[in-house]
């Protein structure tokens, strides 16, 4: 498995260059001009770490010390970012990250991969501030019944292929479930269904 882990981690960004092309100007408008306290969960090989502030004080979890370890390598020099290889829903982490402490926390194609969703956005709920707020860019579910029938028969193959990757999930729905509020939502397709949006507490 770790063997596996190491190659993905290697061709992960030449894999998704094409797409990473459209959405790098996504990313900047949603981080560009955040400051305060930041957890960037799944900060994966660092591909949000160019568009984050000096201003902005980010604490950024990897799982897999392979990604971690391509993310350090893209650390700028006036960023003012910390990383720790360590799962989001790791009981560790609630002494790094204080109740009610963070500004933001910053999911960018993560939450397909976290296995106990729900777990994570209870934490979410805890760590942010009454203020803070909960961005996102993920994949998410088909809207067409055939397409999801689809993404429902491909996903087991997908998640091997993917490191745990699910095509499937309706992250959308269940990021309001969890309780929070909605500020703005944005759906649009890059082959994938995708969703862009900003919530608070």
């Amino acid at each position: 498995m770790k063997s596996y882990q190491k190659i993905f981690a290697a061709k992960y960004d030449s894999f998704m260059r094409n797409l990473e092309n459209s959405l790098g100007p996504i990313r900047k408008e949603l981080l560009g001009d955040l400051e305060g306290n930041i957890l960037d969960v799944g900060s994966g090989t660092g591909v949000n770490f160019e568009y984050f502030s000096p201003k902005a004080n980010v604490i950024a979890v990897e799982p897999s010390k392979f990604m971690l370890d391509k993310s350090e390598l893209k650390l700028p020099k006036k960023a003012n970012i910390t990383t720790y290889n360590i799962d989001v829903t790791d009981k560790t982490l609630d002494n790094i990250v204080p109740q009610h402490s963070l500004d933001y926390i910053i999911c960018t194609l993560v939450l397909c991969t976290i296995p106990d969703q729900k777990l994570a956005l209870d934490k979410f709920k805890k760590w942010l501030k009454p203020s803070g707020k909960l961005i996102i860019l993920e994949h998410i579910h088909a809207q067409k019944k055939v397409n999801r029938i689809l993404q429902n028969m491909a996903n087991p193959i997908w998640q091997l292929v993917g490191d745990g990757c699910n095509l499937n999930r309706d992250t959308d729905v269940f990021i309001k479930a969890a309780g929070f509020k909605l500020e703005s939502e944005h759906y649009f397709k890059k082959g994938l269904r995708f969703y862009q949006a900003i919530f608070t507490v």
